[in-house]
C-alpha cells in the first residue's frame, strides 16, 4: 500500500474524535498556536476556535504569524491579549492599532498587557485606558504616568507599570496588587500616590535618593499584607533597619511579608564595619517578632558594592558582588527550620557575576538559573554547567576563557539559545573564527545574537563591527539565528551582506556609525538595492541612527 494511500485511510480518523477531545489537546497549547494551525481546516474547527481561543499573547511571534491570526480570528471575542515593542517585535502596538482600530474592538477586555512600549505607541493607548471598563489586569510600560488621565476602572485589581514617578492616573483604583518599576526619566516634578485600598506591594528603583521618596509614600498604606522593594542605586547610602522598623509599626499594622534588596556602596577603610549596618535588621522586632532574616554580601576591599537583602530571596534577579561567600554577614542562622536553607534563593532565575567569584554560594539553586551574565572571566565551569535551564548568556567585556571552557559549556547547555557577547570577545573564543567545533556549536544553538560593546561605556565608534568580522558572524549564525542586535558602518552592509544573507531572520536591531538624513533606511531604498527586497514584508522602526525590523514571511 502507498504511503498516500495509508494517509487517506488514517484521516478520517482525526475527524472522527469529539469535540472534548480537541479542546483536551488545546488546554496544552498557546491560543496563539492554535489558531495559526486549526484555521481554515473545516467549519467545525473553525467554531471550536472561535468559542475556545480568547486570550492572545503575541510577544515574540513573528509578523506573518501576527498578520494571520488577525485576520482569521474575531477580536471582540478575545479577553486577554498581550503585546510587546521589544527587540524581538519591534513597533507590533503601532501595527496593531493599525489593523484593530485599537482601542475600540477590544475594550472587552478583562486582561491586557502592553510591555516596552515606545513613546510614540503609548500614545495611541494611555489616552483610552478608561474604555476598558471590564479590566481586571492590567500590565503597561514604558510610560509617563502624566500623560495617563485619571482612570477609575472598578474591576481593575491588579496593575503592573513600568513608568516615572508620577501616579496619580491610579490613585483613584480600587488595587489589590499593585508592581511598580520606577525607571521612566521624566523632567516633570514627582508624584508618587498609590490607591489606598492596596494590600500587595512591589517596587523597583534605580536612583540615588528614591528610596527616601518610596518610604514617605507608604505612610498612607495602611492595608498593605506584603511590601517587596528592589534598589539598584548603589549610589544610596547604606539601608537602616530601624528606619524600617519605625515605619513599618506606626503606618503599616497589618504587614506580614516584607522582602527587600538594597545595593549601596563603601569605602571600607574609612567606614564602620558591615556589622554595624546588619546590626540595625537584627532586633527582636525582625528576628523574634516577625521572624525576618537578611543577609548582606559584600567584596571587603576599599572601594566595594555591597548587597543587602531579605531571606528567602523574594527577586528573579540575584547578583553576585562577593569573591567568596564566607565573607557574607546573615541572620538567618538563628533560624531552626531546615527547610529554610533549601528555600533560599528559589525564586531566582537570573544570575550576574558583578566580581571574580572563588567560591559560589552553596545554597543557590543553579539548576533554576536562565540567564546568566559573566562581567570577569572566571576559573572553574562546573557551576555552570550544572544550569541545565540555560538559555541566555551575557559575556561582559573583560570575560575571557580558553576554547576549549567554551566549548564545553555550550556543549553541556542543552537550552542555550542566546548570546551577547562583544566583538572582540567572541573573536577571541573562536579562535579567530578559526575554531570549527566552536563555530558549529554556535550556528546551531544560537537563535538570538546581540554583539555588545566592547567596553564599559555606551556604544562609540570602535564598537562597530568591521567587515572582515561581520563576514564570519552572518557565515556562522545564518541558518538558524533569529534575532540580531549589532551595530556596523553603514546601511550598505544591512542590505548587501546581513539582509542578503541572513534570510530566517523575524527581527533585526542595527545602529549605523555612519547616518545623516541621506543615509537613512527605508523600504524605498532596500527596494533600489535589491530586486528581492522589493515587497519585503516588514516594519521599520526608526530612533535617531538605530533601526528595528520586524519580518513577516521572507521568500
Amino acid at each position: 500500500m502507498t504511503a498516500r494511500k495509508r494517509f487517506k485511510r488514517n484521516l478520517p480518523l482525526l475527524e472522527s474524535l469529539p469535540n472534548e477531545m480537541f479542546i483536551e489537546i488545546f488546554y496544552y497549547l498557546l491560543d496563539v498556536d492554535i489558531v495559526y494551525a486549526f484555521s481554515k481546516l473545516n467549519k467545525r474547527f473553525q467554531n471550536l476556535i472561535t468559542n475556545y481561543c480568547s486570550a492572545f499573547d503575541f510577544k515574540s511571534v513573528n509578523k506573518a504569524k501576527f498578520d494571520y491570526i488577525i485576520r482569521q480570528h474575531d477580536v471582540h471575542r478575545w479577553r486577554s491579549l498581550r503585546l510587546s515593542d521589544d527587540d524581538i517585535t519591534p513597533g507590533q502596538v503601532a501595527h496593531f492599532c493599525q489593523l484593530c482600530s485599537f482601542p475600540e474592538n477590544v475594550s472587552q477586555l478583562k486582561a491586557l498587557s502592553v510591555v516596552n512600549i515606545k513613546l510614540n505607541s503609548a500614545s495611541l493607548l494611555t489616552p483610552h485606558l478608561t474604555s476598558f471598563n471590564q479590566l481586571v489586569s492590567l500590565s503597561i510600560g514604558h510610560v509617563c504616568g502624566k500623560n495617563i488621565p485619571l482612570v477609575e476602572l472598578p474591576a481593575l485589581k491588579y496593575v503592573v507599570v513600568n513608568s516615572c514617578m508620577h501616579s496619580n492616573w491610579m490613585k483613584m483604583l480600587q488595587l489589590k496588587s499593585l508592581q511598580h518599576t520606577i525607571e521612566h526619566d521624566c523632567s516633570h516634578e514627582n508624584s508618587l500616590t498609590w490607591p489606598t485600598t492596596l494590600k500587595k506591594l512591589k517596587v523597583y528603583f534605580r536612583r540615588t535618593g528614591d528610596d527616601e521618596i518610596i518610604r514617605a509614600s507608604l505612610k498612607h498604606l495602611s492595608q498593605l499584607t506584603s511590601l517587596s522593594i528592589y534598589g539598584t542605586a548603589w549610589e544610596s547610602p547604606a539601608p537602616d533597619g530601624q528606619i524600617w522598623e519605625n515605619l513599618i509599626t506606626s503606618a503599616m499594622p497589618l504587614l506580614e511579608n516584607f522582602q527587600f534588596c538594597f545595593k549601596f556602596w563603601r569605602d571600607f577603610n574609612v567606614t564602620s564595619d558591615i556589622k554595624q549596618i546588619v546590626s540595625t535588621f537584627s532586633t527582636s522586632f525582625y528576628l523574634k517578632e516577625r521572624s525576618w532574616f537578611i543577609q548582606c554580601d559584600a567584596h571587603r576591599q576599599q572601594f566595594s558594592i555591597a548587597i543587602l537583602y531579605s531571606l528567602p530571596f523574594e527577586f528573579e534577579h540575584f547578583e553576585i558582588v562577593t569573591k567568596s561567600f564566607d565573607e557574607s554577614v546573615s541572620t538567618w542562622n538563628n533560624c531552626s527550620n531546615n527547610d529554610f536553607r533549601k528555600d533560599l534563593y528559589k525564586n531566582v532565575s537570573k544570575l550576574t557575576v558583578n566580581v571574580p567569584c572563588d567560591k559560589m554560594n552553596q545554597t543557590l539553586i543553579l539548576v533554576n538559573v536562565t540567564d546568566l551574565t559573566l562581567k570577569f572571566s572566571i576559573g572553574s565551569i562546573d557551576w555552570i554547567l550544572s544550569m541545565r535551564k540555560l538559555y541566555k548568556l551575557s559575556l561582559g567585556y573583560q570575560f575571557n576563557m580558553s576554547s576549549n571552557n567554551f566549548m564545553q559549556l555550550l556543549k553541556h547547555t542543552p537550552c542555550l539559545c542566546s548570546l551577547a557577547v562583544s566583538c572582540h570577545t567572541l573573536k577571541l573564543l573562536t579562535d579567530q573564527w578559526k575554531h570549527k567545533a566552536i563555530c558549529d556549536l554556535l550556528s546551531h544553538k544560537i537563535r538570538s545574537l546581540e554583539i555588545s560593546s566592547n567596553s564599559c561605556f555606551p556604544m562609540n565608534s570602535s564598537d562597530y563591527v568591521e567587515v572582515n568580522d561581520l563576514l564570519p558572524i552572518v557565515r556562522i549564525f545564518n541558518e538558524r539565528c533569529r534575532y540580531l542586535n549589532i551595530i556596523v558602518y553603514s546601511r550598505n552592509l544591512v542590505s548587501g551582506l546581513i539582509l542578503r544573507i541572513m534570510r530566517h531572520l523575524r527581527s533585526l536591531k542595527v545602529r549605523l556609525e555612519e547616518h545623516n538624513d541621506d543615509r537613512k533606511i527605508t523600504k524605498e531604498w532596500l527596494a533600489q538595492q535589491d530586486i528581492t527586497f522589493k515587497n519585503l514584508d516588514c516594519s521599520i522602526v526608526q530612533n535617531g541612527n538605530e533601526y528595528s525590523f520586524w519580518f513577516g514571511r521572507r521568500k
